[in-house]
C-alpha cells in the first residue's frame, strides 16, 4: 500500500514551487521518515515527496517561522487556515507539522 497524503487543490502550486515544504495535521500522526510518498489532490496524484521529519506541538506553540514555511504570511493565517479545515482547534491540541522535499 503507498502511502498518500491529500491537499486541497488550493496548495498544489505552492507545493510544486516550493513555498510550502511542511504540511501542519490536527492531533498526533505517525508519517514514514526517510520514505517517498504520493501527494494528492481530488484524489490525483500531483507529485512525490520525501519525508523529511514530522513534528508535535500543541497549535499555540505554532510560530510565524512555521507559518512560513507552511506557505503562510503569520501563524494567525496559518490558524485561521487550519480552523477552516478542521473546525474549531483549540490552543492545546497536538498538531503534527509534517516537513517534506518534493522530489518528482
Amino acid at each position: 500500500m503507498k502511502s498518500r497524503i491529500n491537499f486541497d487543490k488550493e496548495y498544489v502550486n505552492m507545493i510544486l514551487n516550493g513555498k510550502k515544504r511542511t504540511t501542519i495535521r490536527k492531533g498526533l500522526k505517525s508519517y514514514p521518515v526517510g520514505k517517498i510518498v504520493e501527494f494528492t489532490a481530488d484524489n490525483k496524484v500531483f507529485c512525490k515527496a520525501r519525508i523529511l521529519k514530522a513534528v508535535v506541538k500543541r497549535l499555540k506553540e505554532l510560530n510565524d517561522k512555521d507559518a512560513a514555511i507552511d506557505g503562510f504570511k503569520s501563524k494567525d493565517d496559518l490558524v485561521k487556515a487550519l480552523k477552516k479545515i478542521y473546525g474549531n482547534v483549540k490552543d492545546d491540541e497536538f498538531v503534527t507539522i509534517i516537513h517534506f522535499e518534493v522530489v518528482d
